[in-house]
């Protein structure tokens, strides 16, 4: 408990960081809930036993089960089963959408609410894998995979889908990109077993209709038959072009963004003034630990994403991360711009128009970020009774975020140390002209920004402080439509000092939190807090070349809390140790939404077997 009160600590001074973050009112209702425990609990009793595997190990990323009407109608449908294994690296797969025709479903796109259940099942040995989910051409799920166990590894996540109505509404098609790759040379044969489910729910007496888009158009490669995301290395971007309709009043962006490969850690990279203080030899990666992803309008710059750093199953020290995975793992955050006040120059029909999702870090040489961030978007729109017309009366925004960049080394440069700060105010206000009246729209972001870095043992001792915060503000008429206050505190410290011995090892300390309040344009309030704590180590073979983790141990703790504008709660205290379940608490309204793992999974406080 003194980890999370620390964590609390951090937390509610980082806030102070940016004006307009989320409130303590916010922020003390999610963490009353975690310490309003309920003492009626059902018995938990940890499986003590000689026997050192439960087959299958369910792995787990903590997250919100979604909202749904009780009581009423709803129908499940098989949308896809797959198995991703040999010949499935950049193959999709790829099946026909058609609305659902049962009566049980509910009207066709007026549905009360969509979730879809991705279920994957893996046994063997495989590293994770990267996954995304598109239909019509639109991503609607970003994801990977668990790094799989030899007796058999399960996991679940449910995702509300209902802001994609209109997409679900019309037939099309469904493509999934889970890129595997399956070689007896790497010693790799864990296949992904997909089963990909939709439940439909018709409306109630007091569950309506949500007010989703009218319509939804990606912002994507558009390509038939290989993931629909833009791959970017350099700070060109990916480009859509678009068309609204004449008659649109409202234009949102949903953006899903990751780092992945060189920038898989991009808030680990070194910035470029001070990576020649480190041999070459130590492998670290350059450009800086600054990202921002830009969506821009006909080359303007209409707002930014300061991306939550999503940690994947196999990322710094892999046996931290199971059966417990870190927040966001199974479901990556997605985040919203609003194009609104752009609509007089996304109608005016005298040129083409496009929108563009880049990437923009701190490289001082050629690109400013490595290879490669995956990148894409959708467009939210609404419609009037009539023509959209209008002028843009503000536009305060820079091409690029205030940066400071500062550091040195100690006299023998046995120690570096670097400090990145940055900070960022964008103001954008239009008057539109519509049938229904005047629309006065105002956008608004300010974020705030640090990352301290240190270094010793020539940077295979490597340290990371970086807080990243902010809030996304827009208003229609006054009413706020788009609000998105947030709070990412990460520490990590790593420790690569064995890694190059014969039978060397590597480990790390992380801790991370998620803090966020937002108003969906397409849906309730909602509010987020996670705290994780995670330590571990991994000792290797002596292979030459490409080396294997053969054992390791790891211990994750977590704290989830989750209220929404409904009065919508759920709460899990949950903790995993060297492959098992040490403890797993689930209370709030939604709790049989998403059960706590069975008994039988619970190995109790000494943790599992390991590996």
């Amino acid at each position: 408990m003194m980890v999370f009160k620390v964590a609390i600590i951090a937390l509610t001074a980082a806030v102070g960081c940016v004006q307009g973050q989320m409130s303590d009112e916010e922020l003390q209702r999610l963490l009353s809930g975690l310490e309003n425990r309920p003492t009626a609990l059902e018995k938990r009793v940890p499986l003590m036993t000689d026997d050192p595997t439960v087959a299958p190990l369910i792995d787990q990323q903590l997250f919100a089960p979604p909202v749904v009407p009780t009581g009423g109608e709803s129908c499940e449908v098989v949308l896809l089963e797959h198995s991703f294994g040999d010949g499935s690296y950049g193959v999709p797969a790829v099946v026909p959408y058609s609305p659902p025709s049962d009566p049980s479903c509910g009207e066709v796109g007026q549905w009360a609410a969509i979730s879809l259940n991705l279920s994957v099942y893996s046994i063997g040995t495989q590293y994770d894998r990267f996954g995304s989910i598109y239909l019509s051409h639109v991503e609607i799920w970003h994801t990977s995979s668990a790094e799989p166990t030899k007796t058999g590894t399960i996991w679940n996540t449910i995702k509300d889908v209902t802001h994609f109505t209109p997409l679900f509404a019309q037939e099309g098609d469904l493509l999934m990109d889970f890129t595997n790759i399956i070689s007896k040379d790497l010693l790799l044969d864990g296949v992904f077993d997909v089963t990909i489910t939709a439940t439909f729910y018709a409306p109630t007496s007091d569950f309506g209709t949500p007010a989703t888009a009218d319509f939804i158009l990606p912002l994507s490669n558009l390509s038939p038959n290989t993931s629909n995301l833009f791959v970017l290395d350099s700070d060109e971007g990916g480009t859509t072009d678009v068309s609204l309709p004449a008659n649109t009043t409202e234009a949102y962006i949903e953006v899903f963004c990751s780092g992945n490969s060189a920038e898989e850690f991009w808030y680990q990279n070194t910035p470029d003034e001070y990576l020649s203080y480190i041999p070459e030899s130590t492998g670290l990666v350059g450009k800086g630990p600054f990202r921002e992803v830009q969506v821009l309008v006909d080359g303007i710059l209409a707002g930014v994403v300061w991306p939550f750093a999503v940690i994947y199953t196999g990322g710094i020290t892999p046996s931290n991360w199971r059966p417990l995975t870190s927040y966001g793992a199974y479901d990556a955050p997605t985040y919203w711009i609003d194009a609104t006040p752009f609509l007089p120059i996304l109608l005016d029909d005298s040129t083409p128009h496009n929108i563009t999702l880049q990437v923009r870090g701190q490289g001082t040489d050629g690109a400013s970020i490595n290879s490669n961030w995956f990148v894409s978007g959708s467009v939210h729109g609404r419609v009037g009774n009539g023509p959209t017309t209008g002028r843009m009366t503000v536009y305060l925004a820079e091409d690029a975020a205030e940066l400071e960049v500062t550091g040195g080394a100690s006299a023998d440069n046995s120690t570096l140390s670097t400090k990145v700060v940055g900070k960022r105010h964008l103001k954008i206000e239009s008057e539109l002209q519509t049938a229904e009246g005047v629309i006065y729209v105002s956008f608004a972001q300010d974020l705030g920004y640090q990352n301290d870095g240190a270094y010793a043992d020539d940077g295979w001792l490597q340290w990371t402080n970086q807080s990243t915060t902010g809030q996304t503000v827009s208003t229609h008429n006054g009413r706020t439509v788009l609000r998105d206050a947030f709070d990412y505190p990460l520490q990590v410290s790593s420790n690569y000092s064995l890694y190059e011995l014969q039978y060397g090892g590597y480990g790390s300390e992380i801790s991370q939190n998620y803090a966020r309040a937002i108003q969906l344009p397409t849906g309730p309030y909602q509010s987020f807090y996670s705290t994780q704590h995670a330590k571990g180590w991994i000792g290797m073979d002596d292979w030459p070349g490409l080396r294997h983790a053969i054992n390791g141990t790891g211990e994750t703790t977590q704290e989830f809390a989750y209220i929404d504008g409904r009065g919508e709660t759920y709460f899990r205290d949950a903790g995993a140790k060297n492959d098992g379940w040490t403890h797993d608490l689930v209370w709030g309204t939604l709790r049989d939404a998403d059960p706590p793992v069975p008994d039988k999974q619970i190995f109790g406080p000494g943790g599992g077997p390991g590996f």
